[in-house]
């Protein structure tokens, strides 16, 4: 969707979808949502127990284009971040669960100022909802995970205090998200758990491992 929040760059993530749907021919619409955000930075310990949400109900719009059964989408970033790379990436549509699913989207940049010259890799996972055809009106739910790595050697900790190595994934873990996106018509009241144990992006067919 639009105007996610990277992590740890501070900096907002823009998510144009190019869409394909049902439908006999090509069509164009824009529909607007509410949109909440959980989020963890590498500054603050993992949270224990309940997760303060960043901000629930904030109004936000996208642009669909429909041309077939998939969903294609743009990521962009400001600042201009460097080395952009993956920002375009693809939600399939599902007939048994009628779900447009985004089992592996990843996105990788480098941004010097905040990081030093080691690459950023962002994993997404979730899904999109319509009720029936994709259109302007039918958007029912949406969630979107995002992992961010830094991907700089073990034996060169990131500032951030709260930063921690994996060695499956063999980069420093910086920050974690979950959106969630709804109809304006809904009031977003969202609380969770924070993921005990912590969940990674593999695999990649797990595109809801929370079930939200």
């Amino acid at each position: 969707m639009k105007k996610l929040f990277a992590v740890m760059l501070a900096v907002v993530l823009t998510m144009t979808l190019a869409g394909a749907a049902m439908a006999a021919k090509p069509a164009t619409f824009t529909t607007s949502y509410h949109q909440a955000q959980f989020q963890w930075r590498a500054s603050a310990p993992l949270p224990s127990g309940t997760w303060s949400p960043l901000y629930r109900n904030s109004t936000d719009s996208s642009d669909f284009r429909l041309t077939g059964n998939v969903l294609h989408t743009a990521w962009s970033y400001s600042p201009v971040v460097t080395d952009l790379t993956g920002e375009s990436t693809v939600y399939t549509y599902d007939k048994k669960s009628d779900r447009w699913i985004e089992k592996e989207g990843t996105v990788s940049y480098r941004y010097v100022p905040g990081y030093g010259d080691y690459a950023i890799v962002n994993y997404f996972r979730g899904f999109l909802e319509f009720g029936g055809a994709p259109s302007a009106d039918s958007l029912e739910h949406g969630v979107a995970y995002q992992w961010v790595y830094l991907l700089a050697p073990q034996a060169v900790p990131p500032s951030l205090q709260y930063a921690i190595w994996d060695d499956t994934m063999d980069a420093w873990l910086i920050g974690f998200s979950i959106y969630l996106w709804d109809p304006t018509t809904t009031t977003q009241s969202y609380t969770m758990q924070f993921p005990d144990p912590f969940i990674k992006p593999g695999p990649a067919s797990n595109y809801d491992p929370l079930d939200l």
